[in-house]
């Protein structure tokens, strides 16, 4: 029998809480624990009964979405904090993984979309909407250009690479070690040394860059 999860639920418009509670109820081990209206009742709820996920608007009275993550991170509360918003600006999508957001969702996303990302997130992985890692990919604002990008790369040994391949396809670093047959460790000082490699530094750069340059790699 599966574990049940545990999703906490912020957003100051009640008819959306509502759709979107009914949504994840229909999975048969997630359970909705609580909901809140603004992000200071958000925290108060995240810190005193830590669910699973917390699914989180950017725009709330008090804490935002991004205040609310960034204080799950400074607490180390064992919640994974998913972002969902009309916000598709890249600076906004940025600021939320520098901050401790797993998961990053359109607030037009499918059901099934919705879903991907809670069950991606709970197994350690990262996931972003579709049409923001198509505008991450084709707009990318990003320090290195699709020419300097691939150069860099071009310096990576054939296993950094494939593990690069791996970051942009939302594995974690547990995933990439069991299918390349590596350790954990390994996995983790590879990473390291791509990071450095490509001058990369910062909470979820590299991920970012993986992202980005998906299409190159």
């Amino acid at each position: 029998m599966n574990k049940e999860v545990k999703i906490f639920l912020a957003d100051d418009h009640p008819i959306f809480r509502e759709g979107l509670k009914k949504i994840i109820m229909k999975e048969k081990d997630f359970r909705v624990s609580g909901a809140a209206a603004t992000g200071t009742e958000a925290l108060e709820f995240i810190i005193h009964n830590k669910p699973d996920v917390a699914i989180l608007d950017v725009s709330m009275p008090g804490l935002n979405g991004i205040e609310v993550a960034r204080k799950i991170r400074e607490k180390e509360i064992d919640t994974h904090p998913v972002i969902l918003t009309m916000y598709s600006d890249e600076e906004y999508l940025e600021t939320a993984l520098e901050n401790g957001v797993t998961g990053y969702l359109l607030k037009e996303s499918t059901h099934t979309e919705i879903i991907d990302c809670i069950r991606t997130v709970l197994n350690g992985g990262y996931y972003v909407s579709k049409e923001l890692q198509s505008f991450l990919i084709n707009g990318s604002k990003h320090k290195n250009n699709k020419t300097g990008a691939g150069k860099a790369i071009e310096t990576l040994t054939h296993t950094e690479k494939q593990i690069l391949k791996l970051l942009s396809q939302n594995r974690t670093s547990a995933q990439i070690a069991k299918e390349m047959f590596i350790s954990f460790r390994t996995v983790q000082n590879h990473r390291m040394n791509i990071s450095h490699k490509l001058g990369i530094a910062g909470h979820n750069s590299l991920l970012m860059f993986a992202l980005e340059n998906q299409e190159i790699l």
